[in-house]
């Protein structure tokens, strides 16, 4: 929310460059850590440096591209991100197992302290206001206001509100799969690492299909299939059954967010975009943490059928959010 203000006054190529240099000094930090409360601390100020990131490049793009190809743009971006969240524990364990987990956390600062610099260097025009002083967190309070009486924007908030209890569902399949499944972890590990990735393309396709049709139909269409396909998910009882469920649950849905942040670009001005994903991140994240915390207690308190039904009915309270609210 904070980056999202600042947004309206700094150029985005500082924020994101500066916050990206942030992050990766606090990230080798942890790296000389000797004690927990070392590494949660440099791990707390790391966090703080990404903050930028999704706010800030959302609104970057979304300025940057046309509204019939903002949906590809938002879910390239996405699908770039899921690119190095599949990747990078693969590099990791090879660095790992080489150099040993300090020397790892080194190696993999550098190269986003490398692009934070290079952003820096981007070519961008200065911000439509001027910082003057305290005066100017009037703005904050004036720039709420219009974003929140902007029906559409609300709405949207709304439907990710609902959404980000889906938050983190994927990360308790291993876990299904060992212990439901009868799988070897080696084997749970590669059923694992083929739902992720028949997720990476799936942002973009998402994106595509909503810059041709109609956004509210895509995000309705998407999670209808979701919400079927997390239901069955939760009465698997053979690996053959599996396959059929998993494959097309890893690219349906994934990576419909890319669609719903277009609904953001559209809907608010130029000046408050960047204010705009600030809240709208900001829910995603406050109320996905709690996500997990539901999600885990379900699996350990009825078994992963009840977790997984709990996932399948808020993809149906999307749809419905989806269908009433976003015309």
């Amino acid at each position: 929310l904070v980056m999202g203000f600042l947004g309206r006054f700094v150029r985005r190529k500082i924020l994101l460059g500066l916050g990206m240099i942030w992050q990766c000094t606090a990230n080798t930090t942890v790296a000389f850590g000797q004690r927990f409360e070392h590494i949660f601390t440099s791990r707390s100020l790391a966090g703080v440096g990404s903050s930028p990131q999704h706010p800030t490049s959302a609104a970057y793009i979304a300025e940057t591209f046309s509204k019939e190809r903002i949906g590809r743009a938002l879910g390239i971006n996405i699908a770039a991100a899921m690119t190095g969240s599949f990747l990078a524990p693969f590099l990791g364990t090879l660095v790992l197992t080489a150099a040993g987990w300090r020397n790892t956390v080194l190696a993999f600062s550098v190269p986003g302290f490398l692009v934070g610099v290079a952003f820096l260097f981007m070519q961008e025009t200065k911000r439509s206001q001027k910082w003057s002083g305290v005066s100017t967190f009037s703005y904050l309070y004036i720039g709420l206001r219009e974003v929140l009486s902007n029906r559409t924007v609300v709405a949207v908030m709304i439907l990710e509100a609902v959404m980000a209890f889906r938050v983190g569902a994927r990360d308790f399949l291993p876990s299904f799969f060992i212990r439901d499944l009868g799988m070897t972890p080696f084997e749970s590990g590669i059923a694992f690492t083929v739902f992720v990735a028949v997720g990476i393309p799936a942002p973009y396709f998402w994106g595509y299909l909503s810059d041709r049709l109609e956004r509210r139909k895509v995000v309705v269409l998407s999670m209808s299939i979701a919400a079927a396909l997390w239901f069955a998910l939760a009465y698997i009882k053979s690996m053959a059954q599996l396959l059929v469920v998993l494959l097309p649950n890893g690219f349906v849905g994934q990576g419909i967010g890319g669609v719903v942040q277009a609904f953001v670009a559209e809907s608010t001005s130029k000046e408050n975009r960047d204010l705009a994903y600030g809240i709208y991140f900001t829910l995603a994240f406050t109320l996905g943490s709690f996500s997990t915390v539901i999600l885990g207690y379900l699996a350990d308190g009825f078994g992963f059928q009840a977790c997984f039904v709990w996932v399948a009915l808020i993809s149906l309270l999307t749809v419905v959010a989806a269908a009433t609210l976003l015309k």
